[in-house]
């Protein structure tokens, strides 16, 4: 029996580098809301896929980074530790393929625009506010609520959207 699937021939690993380093170039000055719109499609997905399959050492790291966040005084260490705590939790869905996607949008939200942006709408009643949400995820997570988790997620985001940007998904 014949597949009818895979009938091109594989693609050179060199080639294939190429592409992804052309892809790279062309979404490095992606605008930040629409790096803020694919957040939102991709991290409230992570979130559920964390409440199943984080062990509890990642756990245990998302707290840690969460306790981390809520005692910065500053923007650029809360800042920081949001992102470390977002990042844990790619991480901890053992999903190698979405942690790396995670990474090329935490470099982009590391340039320039994001961090002014950031920076411009940046106060102790926002932090306390995103350590909230945070705080709601991580329960959900430890609970093991995918759905919960999901939810949570996607309240956080459009809390930052609406903060920076104000919109609403």
């Amino acid at each position: 029996m014949t597949s009818t699937f895979n009938t091109r021939p594989s693609t050179p690993k060199a080639a294939i580098g190429d592409d992804l380093a052309a892809v790279l170039r062309r979404i490095s000055g992606t605008s930040p809301l629409d790096i803020m719109n694919v957040r939102r499609i991709v991290e409230p997905q992570a979130a559920e896929a964390a409440a199943t399959h984080a062990s509890e050492a990642a756990l245990a790291a998302i707290r840690e980074a969460h306790e981390a966040a809520q005692k910065a005084v500053e923007m650029e260490p809360f800042e920081r530790w949001d992102a470390e705590f977002h990042k844990r939790i790619f991480v901890s869905t053992r999903n190698e393929f979405l942690t790396n996607l995670d990474d090329m949008i935490r470099v982009i939200r590391s340039q320039p625009p994001w961090t002014e942006l950031k920076r411009r709408f940046f106060n102790a009643e926002r932090k306390l506010q995103y350590c909230r949400e945070h705080e709601d995820l991580l329960r959900a997570l430890e609970r093991r609520d995918a759905r919960g988790a999901a939810d949570a997620m996607r309240t956080h985001l459009e809390s930052v959207a609406k903060n920076l940007f104000g919109t609403r998904y």
